[in-house]
């Protein structure tokens, strides 16, 4: 058996959003957003030494993220993303970054939905998130689906990372199941319908990038589905 994994952290986490509404009552507190680019910053220090802890870290993770209303086209919602880890010595894989995926056909914002979890694996990276929500679009010219009131929109996703030789070479043994971006841009691209009786939406979401594509034809186009309410 290997060595236990002993690690001990502390996370400061920075948040401005200028002019954010709340909708609040004696219990919970609900965000309605803002007009202006909301900017979060997240430090992560690992602590040597600290109940056992074997490792000294530095985190760094930012995101700017924006919902903009285009009349006559709809609604743009954005979210750039980029973070490092920084440290003089290897780290197991448990205290690096896993590019979010989804195994799962139920859609979500916050995951490259055409990636399998842990299937990449980086201690830095830079990604944008890109829906545009064109309203009725298409669907005014047939009475049924004007009635309906069903929306469509277009979305794409990508991310590039990397992974350090130290950090492959202590990571990448046996049957390790993640690899690395090596700088290359992962891309899923999609297009679907939303306020389907105003709660549900349908995701078509095909895979683009890193090249040469999966064999597997899941791995290259999904369908996904999902619930929000819709105004």
């Amino acid at each position: 058996e290997g060595d236990p994994l002993n690690y001990f952290e502390t996370t400061l986490k920075l948040r401005y959003a200028y002019q954010e509404r709340f909708l609040e009552d004696n219990f919970s507190r609900s965000s309605f957003g803002s007009e202006y680019p909301i900017v979060q910053l997240i430090y992560t220090h690992g602590w040597p030494g600290v109940l056992k802890s074997n490792y000294s870290y530095n985190r760094v993770d930012v995101t700017v993220s924006d919902y903009i209303k285009l009349p006559p086209y709809g609604s743009l919602h954005y979210n750039l993303f980029a973070g490092k880890v920084f440290s003089k010595d290897p780290l197991p894989y448990q205290l690096l970054i896993h590019q979010p995926g989804n195994d799962w056909h139920y859609y979500s914002n916050n995951s490259f939905n055409l990636m399998n979890r842990f299937q990449y694996l980086t201690d830095e990276y830079a990604g944008f998130s890109l829906e545009h929500n064109i309203g009725s679009g298409l669907f005014r010219y047939i009475p049924l689906t004007r009635k309906l009131k069903l929306r469509q929109f277009w979305e794409v996703k990508g991310v590039v990372g990397n992974l350090s030789s130290a950090n492959q070479q202590l990571n990448f043994v046996d049957d390790a199941p993640f690899r690395t971006l090596d700088g290359k841009m992962y891309m899923e691209v999609g297009t679907g319908i939303d306020n389907i009786f105003k709660f549900f939406r349908v995701d078509f979401l095909w895979r683009v990038l890193p090249r040469p594509l999966p064999v597997a034809k899941q791995e290259r186009f999904g369908v996904f589905f999902g619930f929000r309410l819709s105004l």
